[in-house]
C-alpha cells in the first residue's frame, strides 16, 4: 500500500508537470499566432500610408505617426512598442518619440530588415514580462517601403499559466486521492481472506487445533485453505498420538518407580527383618542365658528400628507434608545443627568453618534443619579419616544459596546425575537407605528453591541449597 500510494502521487506529480508544460507551450503558440495575425492586419494599412506619402497624397509622417500612436495607446492590442523602419534602418515613426530618425543596427533590426516575411523572436522570459518581437516587411509587389516592428506583450500569460496550473494540480491531486482510496478499498477486499487465514494460523500457534471455518474458494487462497485444513487435521492426529504416547510413558515411569521403590524397600527391610526373625526364634528357647537374651532383644530392637527408619523415610519422600513458613534465621539454624552434631564432628576429627551470617528467610525451620542434619551427616560419612566442613552462603539476586562443602572422597562423575534418586546410595550395605538426599531435594523444592551438587572424585563435594530471599 505504501509503495502503491507513493507511485500514485509520483505519477500524479509527473502528469501535472507534463500537462503544465504542454499547456504552457499551447498558450505560447496561441500568442505567436495572435502576434502573427496582428502583424498581418497592421502591415497593409501602414504600407498604404507609406505609399500615399511617397506619391504626396498625405503629409509626410503625419498620418503614420497618428496611426502608430493609436496602436501604442490601444491596451487591448497588448503592444509594448511599435516602430516603422525605412529600408536603410532609419526610424520613420516610433511609439517612443526620442527614437525618431535614429538608425538602428541591433541584431533584431538587422534580421527584420533582411526578412522577406513575418518573423517572430522571443525576447525575455515569456512568464516574466517577456515580449514577442514581431517584424513584418512593408511592400507592394516587389517594391519594399520599409519594415514594421512591434513588441507583443506576454504580461497576461503568467497569470493565465498560474490559473491553469492550479486547475491541473487540483485535478491531478483529486485523481490521485481517488486512486488511493480505490486502491485502499481494493486492498482491504483482497486481503480480508488472507487476514482470516492468518488469524486461523495464529490460533493454531496458540494451541487451538479446531479448524476455523473458512469459505470454499476455487482460487489460490482456496488451495491454501485446503492446506490449512489438512495441516490442522494432521496436527490433531499427532497431538492425540503424542498424548497417548505420553500417557504410556507416564504409566511406564510409574511402574518403574514403583518397582524401584519396592526393590529398595525390600532390600532395606529384608536384612533387618531376617535378623529380627532369628532373634525371635532364639528367644523362644527357654534355656537361653539372660545375657544372650539381652543380646537378641537388642538385635530385634535395632532391626525393627532400621525397618521403621526405612519406612519413615519412604513416607517422607512419597508424602507431601504441610510446610509452615515463618521468618527463619539461617545463621542460627546452621549453628543449632552443628551444635546438635558436635559429638559426631569431634569424634570424626572434622574441622568446622561456619561463615553464615544471621540472615532471615521464609522457611520451615524444622524441615530445613532436617536437610542440614542430613547433609552434615553425609559429609561426616564422606570423611572417615577427618577433614574440613565449610558452610557458607551466596546472595544471588532473589535467592540465598547455602553451600555445604566437605573434603571427603567426592562423588564419581557418573553418579552425579543419580545422586538425588530414591534408594540410590554410595554407602556400603546397611549404612544408608538412599532416601536422604531425595527427601532433602523434595523439601527444598517445596520451599520454591532448588538443590544441586558439585563434586570430583578425591576432591570432596559441595551441596548448594538455594532458597527464595528478600534482603531486609
Amino acid at each position: 500500500m505504501a509503495a502503491g500510494v507513493a507511485a500514485i502521487f509520483l505519477f500524479a506529480l509527473v502528469l501535472h508537470l507534463s500537462l503544465v508544460k504542454e499547456e504552457t507551450s499551447h498558450l505560447l503558440e496561441r500568442e505567436n499566432r495572435a502576434a502573427r495575425t496582428l502583424a498581418a492586419s497592421m502591415r497593409f494599412p501602414i504600407t498604404q500610408v507609406l505609399l500615399y506619402e511617397e506619391i504626396g497624397l498625405v503629409a509626410e509622417a503625419g498620418l503614420l505617426d497618428l496611426y502608430i500612436t493609436r496602436l501604442a495607446g490601444n491596451k487591448d492590442m497588448r503592444i509594448a512598442y511599435v516602430m516603422v523602419l525605412g529600408p536603410d534602418g532609419v526610424v520613420l515613426s516610433h511609439s517612443d518619440l526620442t527614437q525618431f530618425h535614429k538608425q538602428l543596427a541591433d541584431p533584431l533590426t538587422v534580421t527584420a530588415l533582411a526578412a522577406a516575411d513575418i518573423t517572430l523572436t522571443m525576447v525575455g522570459d515569456p512568464l516574466n514580462g517577456g515580449v514577442i518581437d514581431v517584424a513584418a516587411p512593408l511592400s507592394i509587389s516587389s517594391k519594399r517601403f520599409g519594415t514594421l516592428r512591434f513588441g507583443y506583450s506576454l504580461a497576461g500569460m503568467s497569470a493565465e499559466v498560474q490559473a491553469l496550473t492550479g486547475k491541473i494540480l487540483y485535478i491531478s491531486m483529486s485523481a490521485a486521492v481517488l486512486l488511493v482510496f480505490i486502491a485502499f478499498v481494493a486492498a482491504r477486499i483482497m486481503t480480508r481472506p488472507i487476514r482470516r487465514l492468518s488469524d486461523a494460523l495464529n490460533s493454531v500457534r496458540l494451541g487451538n487445533l479446531d479448524p476455523a471455518p473458512l469459505p470454499e474458494r476455487n482460487d489460490e487462497l482456496g488451495e491454501l485453505h485446503n492446506s490449512y485444513r489438512i495441516m490442522v487435521n494432521r496436527l490433531r492426529e499427532e497431538e492425540s498420538e503424542r498424548k497417548r504416547t505420553q500417557e504410556l510413558l507416564v504409566s511406564t515411569e510409574k511402574m518403574a518407580t514403583i518397582g524401584t521403590l519396592a526393590a529398595g524397600l525390600a532390600h532395606e527391610v529384608n536384612s533387618p527383618l531376617t535378623g529380627a526373625m532369628h532373634g525371635v526364634q532364639a528367644l523362644r528357647k527357654e534355656s537361653l542365658p539372660s545375657q544372650k537374651r539381652d543380646q537378641y532383644l537388642k538385635v530385634v530392637g535395632e532391626s525393627l528400628e532400621n525397618i521403621r527408619r526405612a519406612v519413615s523415610q519412604l513416607l517422607d519422600y512419597s508424602t507431601v507434608h504441610a510446610t509452615h513458613l515463618s521468618d527463619c534465621n539461617v545463621g542460627h539454624l546452621v549453628g543449632k545443627t552443628l551444635e546438635l552434631l558436635d559429638f559426631q564432628l569431634d569424634r570424626g576429627r572434622i574441622e568446622v568453618a561456619n561463615r553464615v551470617p544471621p540472615l532471615t528467610v521464609r522457611a520451615d525451620a524444622h524441615k530445613m534443619e532436617q536437610v542440614l542434619v542430613n547433609l552434615v551427616l553425609n559429609a561426616i560419612a564422606a570423611m572417615p579419616s577427618g577433614g574440613k566442613l565449610d558452610i557458607g552462603h551466596i546472595e544471588d539476586g532473589a535467592f540465598l544459596t547455602l553451600s555445604v562443602a566437605d573434603t571427603g572422597c567426592g562423588i564419581p562423575e557418573e553418579n552425579l546425575d543419580r545422586i538425588f534418586e530414591p534408594f540410590f546410595t554410595t554407602k556400603g550395605t546397611g549404612k544408608g537407605t538412599g532416601l536422604g538426599l531425595a527427601v532433602c531435594k523434595k523439601i527444598v523444592e517445596q520451599h520454591g528453591g532448588r538443590m544441586r551438587v558439585s563434586s570430583r572424585t578425591g576432591e570432596g563435594a559441595t551441596f548448594f541449597i538455594s532458597l527464595p530471599y528478600t534482603p531486609r
